[in-house]
């Protein structure tokens, strides 16, 4: 159990001199050095205190941690790396952040995020090993080399345990659903002062159910929003007060509708397919107008909850087992090994697939689904009603098979150290350290549900699908039509390491200190493509399932130094460096330095001037992804008058989303950046510290890709005629299915597809500051110990100049849209832990907070540039405004959305030495979710900045017990 739950009132203390330091952000191994450099500190106690229970949690509440974070909430709604979870320090994505274990490297997860960027996944990272996490708020290059442009997050074990330590945990929602349940024992052995050893085993289990839109309150239940002022989004609903479809939501549903077919398109209107079983559990609806336009046709229907399959969070389940042992091999040395095995599976669930799919590369359709009225026996086809008339029959639905995507991932990590010191004549003692550690990520994906769609195509023709009464189907004949995309997918990563340092001889201000290293490691990553395109045979491809694929390895050496040098007792300089070398050809030498100036016992000013680089991944330089943006189309004649030959219906409408093919291109440069810090940092008294932080990166040959403005090409085909006439270098914009609606009409392009590209820059600027303060409270409260802890993050500026010169601004805004899922860039994030312990109790209430921001996005393709190369932030170009429908506003104009609170509630009480309990309440106060109608993060809100204030209350109780 942690050290806040076996004594409330206790102080941390200081590591055992006989323990393994590893010091983050830098090579000397000394508990007692200050840095330059601003790192939070997160003790055992504090995540006891603030109901921190996994790795996850520790790095997604940081207040740096910006644009761009991974969720696992992110997976539910259909993200590119599914099970997979990691932060974005300064919002420069998760490849920019560097994720480490006791100082040494984790594999990548194997599926990148968005397709593109390689990260460590934190989901694996068993939490009750974990003695600290420290959070390097500074480029690490100089240290560690690629990947710490923004920052570092080095997740530190325990070194010793003795005894056993068990722990149990339930919760649930306000609701009563999103069933939680967390187990884990720890056993040790050994004392490392008097046996010089200790070795300890440990194992945990956390369960965490899924939860639905549908479980949720309004307006996030469903797709009626006339309650907030928006239309009814319900799939099949009629217009207020009409018998009119609203044809911007008329679609398929479990229960098949069909009409005639005649001479290549539907004639009148459709009806149930089967009659005698009518809407099953969903409301019939009856109205005219089903295709739009001037349809005057009556449809008889079904309506369905547009949110019913929509899912909120995934299903999660890991696994881990830890053997961890310590030898203080000599008086002077101390050998550490440690071997990690996890499993984390993440299930997510998805919509059925309508009858009318199409393979994901949307070069063959199944759009409209027309069931021939002979088959080729000769026989009729009991699937068409109109067989008698010799009449084809189209018919749209759902099919009944829930899709589901399961990734399981099964890591395998071995590490090793062994370092110590000797004696020397002159100067101080050298200190040596040497370590090890291989890693190995195994990803299994099993993705079923969605339609093979050359087998659809044969089933419809040969008649072998049961649409009229899909229950009768037989598991064969639906294993035939959708049957498993397997892949199996492998990250590696081995890498060896040694340092020596010693001081050199005496300053002013203390001994001068040097230390020299060097490292050599070997990474790759294998991802298949689940859903690979034939062009001889382009019907064999999946519907949905994303074409991703990433292959690559690499060798890379360094050397690196650092120097310490205290001038005088009021002023120290620390400067370091490293070149790295890629077998890929990249090299790259990255400095640092840094000073701290202390005139006076109470204030410090410390400051930071470093360079560092990111390498391109390997899905940057040898792979291909496509995603899907919501399209928005402009008001040009020619696009008004393309909207009219399709009816205005749904196949048109601005918000549906088409794909955006990046593919990988090997002449990329490495993305380099330079950045510094200053500011100071204040101690008036000795029990309170405040700091004041502003921090500066800016990244040159910034990776991207080259499709910059999605909805800018799209229109512009359109306008062309659906020809790729006049598009930028490397552009191709290619057609997708034809409307089953109006098939003679130019369809709706497919995607855009383009090349990974170095733009010109990214920046970001602005300002951390925390505090930190322990004391006894006055008075009558002496007895209460009251321990605070605090940080806010405020982002001044993050821009982006293209390679045509204009600059996206995206502080305070949505943006990045298409990069990052729509999380956009809130200007403040916050949070301030307040613990107040008596004897055995301790109370702790926790402030989050996160400021809102305006629906604009300069890469969302609403605006353009104006001569300037800036994008106006106008309301006119509010991402809310821009999704008005033919037939009604989906939302109400939204210009911002508002800030969020949110406030959790720990207490912990010890009952006795061996026993002690604890309860958590997220949402304390139930500040729900500012409605979000820009962002497709989430439906009607932002995943990554208000989860909580969607799912409401949650509570979770837990024992501890240690013997």
């Amino acid at each position: 159990m942690t050290q806040a739950q076996t004594d409330a009132t206790q102080l941390p203390v200081a590591s055992s001199g006989n323990e393994n330091i590893v010091v983050t952000g830098t090579l000397f191994h000394d508990p007692n050095a200050t840095s330059s450099s601003e790192i939070t500190h997160i003790t055992r106690r504090d995540m006891a205190a603030r109901g921190l229970k996994t790795a996850n949690d520790i790095v997604q509440q940081l207040s740096s941690n910006g644009a761009g974070n991974l969720t696992s909430q992110w997976s539910a709604g259909g993200g590119f790396s599914p099970g997979g979870s990691a932060p974005s320090l300064r919002g420069l994505s998760t490849d920019s952040t560097l994720v480490l274990i006791d100082g040494q490297r984790n594999s990548y997860y194997p599926l990148a995020d968005d397709g593109e960027r390689n990260y460590v996944d934190t989901t694996w990272i068993p939490q009750s090993i974990l003695e600290s996490t420290d959070v390097l708020q500074d480029g690490g290059s100089a240290t560690y080399g690629a990947d710490a442009v923004a920052g570092v997050v080095n997740f530190t074990t325990r070194k010793e345990i003795k005894g056993f330590e068990g722990n149990a945990e339930g919760g649930l929602t306000q609701r009563g659903d999103a069933g939680h349940q967390r187990l884990y024992a720890t056993y040790g052995h050994g004392d490392l002062n008097n046996d010089g050893y200790n070795f300890y085993v440990n194992s945990e289990y956390q369960q965490d159910d899924p939860l639905y839109y549908r479980q949720l309150q309004s307006p996030f239940n469903n797709g009626d929003l006339t309650g907030i002022g928006g239309s009814n989004g319900n799939t099949n609903t009629l217009m207020p007060g009409t018998n009119q479809f609203n044809s911007t939501y008329t679609g398929a549903t479990p229960t098949a509708i069909a009409r005639p077919f005649v001479n290549g398109a539907g004639v009148g209107g459709y009806g149930l397919l089967n009659p005698a079983a009518g809407c099953g559990s969903l409301p019939p609806v009856t109205g005219t107008g089903f295709t739009g336009g001037s349809d005057t046709s009556t449809t008889q229907a079904c309506t369905q909850n547009a949110k019913q399959y929509s899912m909120i969070a995934p299903d999660i389940r890991r696994v881990s087992a830890t053997a961890h042992f310590t030898a203080n091999v000599t008086d002077n040395s101390q050998l550490v090994a440690m071997f990690n095995w996890s499993q984390a599976r993440t299930v997510t669930t998805g919509t059925p697939s309508a009858y009318a799919a199409a393979t994901q590369s949307e070069l063959v359709t199944t759009s409209p689904t027309v069931l021939p009225w002979q088959l080729p026996n000769g026989q009729l086809n009991p699937n068409d009603p109109y067989a008698a008339q010799h009449e084809d029959a189209q018919a749209v639905g759902l099919f009944h098979q829930i899709p589901v995507n399961s990734d399981t991932s099964n890591n395998f990590r071995g590490s090793v150290r062994y370092s110590g010191w000797a004696h020397s004549d002159w100067g101080s003692d050298w200190d040596y350290n040497a370590d090890f550690v291989g890693m190995n990520t195994l990803l299994n994906q099993v993705q079923t549900g969605e339609p093979y769609i050359s087998h659809l195509q044969n089933a419809i023709t040969n008649g072998t699908y049961n649409f009229v009464n899909p229950s009768q189907n037989s598991q064969s004949v639906i294993n035939y039509i959708m049957p498993p995309a397997t892949i199996n997918a492998r990250s590696q990563e081995y890498s060896g390491q040694a340092t020596l340092s010693k001081g050199l001889f005496k300053l002013p201000g203390g001994m001068a200190r040097l230390a020299i290293g060097g490292n050599i490691r070997y990474e790759a990553v294998n991802d298949p493509n689940a859903n690979p395109l034939d062009l001889n045979n382009p019907g064999n491809q999946w519907a949905s399932y994303n074409p991703v694929d990433e292959f690559g390895h690499r060798w890379v050496e360094a050397g690196f130094y650092e120097v310490s040098a205290p001038i005088v007792k009021q002023f120290n300089i620390d400067t370091s460096g490293r070149f790295d070398h890629y077998s890929e050809g990249f090299s790259h030498f990255s400095p640092k330095v840094g000073f701290q100036f202390k005139p006076i016992k109470q204030i410090t000013l410390r400051g930071t001037f470093n360079r560092g680089f990111r390498v391109p991944s390997f899905a940057e330089t040898g792979g291909q992804t496509e995603g899907f943006v919501p399209v928005s189309w402009g008001t040009s004649p020619a696009v008004q008058a393309w909207q009219n030959t399709h009816g205005n219906d749904s196949y048109v409408q601005s918000g549906n989303y088409l794909g955006q093919l990046n593919v990988g291109n090997p002449n990329l440069k490495p993305e380099v950046s330079t950045s510094y810090t200053i500011g100071p940092v204040f101690k008036p008294t000795n029990w309170m510290t405040l700091s004041f932080e502003y921090y500066y990166i800016k990244k040159n040959h910034y990776i991207t890709s080259g499709i910059l403005n999605p909805n800018e090409y799209f229109n512009q085909w359109i306008e062309n005629g659906g020809t790729n006439a006049g598009m930028p270098a490397g552009i191709t914009v290619v057609q997708g299915p034809k409307d089953s609606n109006y098939p003679n009409a130019l369809a709706a392009p497919a995607y855009v597809a383009g090349e990974y590209i170095n733009a010109k820059s990214q920046m970001t600027d602005g300002f951390d500051m925390s505090i930190s303060a322990h004391a006894h409270l006055p008075g009558a409260l002496h007895n209460i110990l009251w321990y605070s802890n605090g940080s806010a993050t405020f982002v001044r500026r993050f821009n982006q100049v293209n390679p045509d010169g204009s600059v996206y601004r995206f502080a305070g805004t949505l943006g990045p849209y298409a990069a990052v899922s729509a999380s956009g860039t809130p200007r403040w994030r916050a949070n301030w832990a307040n613990t107040f312990a008596y004897k055995n109790l301790s109370v702790t209430p926790t402030v989050y907070y996160t400021s809102g921001y305006k629906t604009v996005a300069d890469d969302s393709g609403v605006a353009s540039p104006g001569a300037n190369g800036l994008y106006s932030h106008s309301c006119a170009n509010a991402l809310g405004s821009a999704s008005v429908q033919v037939n009604g506003p989906a939302y109400p104009t939204q210009c911002r959305v508002k800030g969020f609170w949110d406030v959790d509630m720990t207490v912990n009480y010890q009952i006795n030495k061996r026993w002690s309990m604890y309860a958590n309440v997220y949402n304390l106060l139930g500040f729900r979710a500012p409605l979000d109608y820009a962002t497709y993060g989430g439906y009607l809100y932002n995943s990554s900045w208000s989860q909580k204030g969607v799912i409401m209350r949650s509570f979770q109780f837990g024992v501890n017990v240690t013997l």
